[in-house]
């Protein structure tokens, strides 16, 4: 009889702690982002070219665009702006851009809402060689 209720009392409180265990495996857990996120592109420039770098932005915030470093020569200016990727994929239509040459700070300040982006670098008609460049693109 004593072994009996050793028993019972034994399955009693495997099952409490298998309901308490199954209680916690029911809580999902969201993967945790860190943000900001950085990305850093580099990428080369042909004369009368450009290149265009596509990103995503999980939620609203804002996003930095630098120009890290350009040439040689170390003084090239060139275009940078930030838009919005066509459908295809194919271009990139800015709704913001400047021209300007390496920076340590960032020169495209904006606002995004969660979703698709885009970066393009491109000659303002001064290259007279492809130049190499580096992007830093901060975002949320």
């Amino acid at each position: 009889m004593m072994i009996r209720t050793t028993f019972v009392w034994l399955c009693l409180s495997i099952a409490t702690v298998a309901i308490a265990g199954c209680d916690d495996a029911a809580t999902a857990t969201s993967p945790t982002t860190t943000s900001p996120v950085t990305d850093t592109w580099p990428g080369q420039i042909p004369v009368g070219g450009s290149a265009t770098r596509s990103f995503s932005s999980a939620s609203s915030g804002t996003a930095t665009i630098t120009l890290t470093q350009v040439g040689p020569p170390a003084d090239v200016v060139v275009g940078l702006g930030v838009g919005i990727p066509h459908a295809d994929g194919t271009a990139c239509y800015l709704t913001q851009s400047m021209e300007t040459g390496a920076s340590s700070a960032p020169q495209i300040t904006v606002s995004v809402e969660a979703g698709a982006y885009c970066v393009r670098v491109y000659d303002i008609g001064r290259l007279t060689s492809q130049v190499a460049f580096g992007v830093t693109i901060v975002r949320p």
